[in-house]
């Protein structure tokens, strides 16, 4: 077996790997060094993915009456803030839901309080925003519910329309009649 020579091993020959060297040092390291001392100093801290801003976009009150891209950008957006609502709404049930297993049928209501109401005013929210409008529905129609409901809301200022007060009411008719049912002695 012959002894390895002290000779340079990571090319065919010297001129290769010096011809390598040459072309990284014209073309390869100027563009590392302007992206590390540059780019990356003056790109700011990263954000995690979920607390992306997006760029702010015209809603359809704003658009003027013929410009279908803003119409389009803002049915987009509002698409978006649907499905984010949605998770939203998924979350804040799971978090009742397992407050409610962990604690029991008796006891939720008294120390699963905060998320039972999380979770209602949620829902009346979305409801508001989102109910019943239609499955083939746009910006321009949760506009023209939202406008209609401004107007019902000043002529009815008495009404409750969360319905906080029948929820309380129904709470209370539930617990009374949870306390009627004779448990079983272990």
């Amino acid at each position: 077996m012959p002894e390895p020579t002290h000779e340079h091993i990571y090319g065919v020959n010297k001129w290769q790997d010096f011809s390598r060297r040459v072309f990284d040092y014209m073309y390869f390291y100027p563009v590392e060094w302007f992206h590390e001392n540059i780019v990356e100093r003056l790109r700011g801290p990263s954000y995690p993915y979920y607390h992306r801003k997006f760029n702010p976009v015209k809603t359809i009150d704003e658009c003027e009456i013929d410009d279908k891209v803003c119409f389009y950008e803002a049915n987009q957006v509002y698409e978006r803030d649907k499905r984010i609502d949605t998770i939203i709404l998924d979350i804040l049930f799971t978090r009742a839901a397992r407050c409610s297993i962990y604690e029991g049928k008796l006891d939720q209501d008294t120390t699963c309080r905060k998320e039972l109401d999380d979770l209602f005013q949620a829902r009346c929210n979305y409801y508001q925003k989102y109910g019943e409008m239609g499955v083939p529905h746009s910006v321009i129609d949760a506009y023209m519910k939202q406008k209609h409901h401004m107007v019902y809301m000043r002529r009815h200022p008495d009404y409750d329309f969360t319905g906080i007060d029948d929820q309380r009411k129904f709470e209370q008719e539930r617990k009374a009649n949870m306390k009627k049912i004779r448990q079983p002695l272990h």
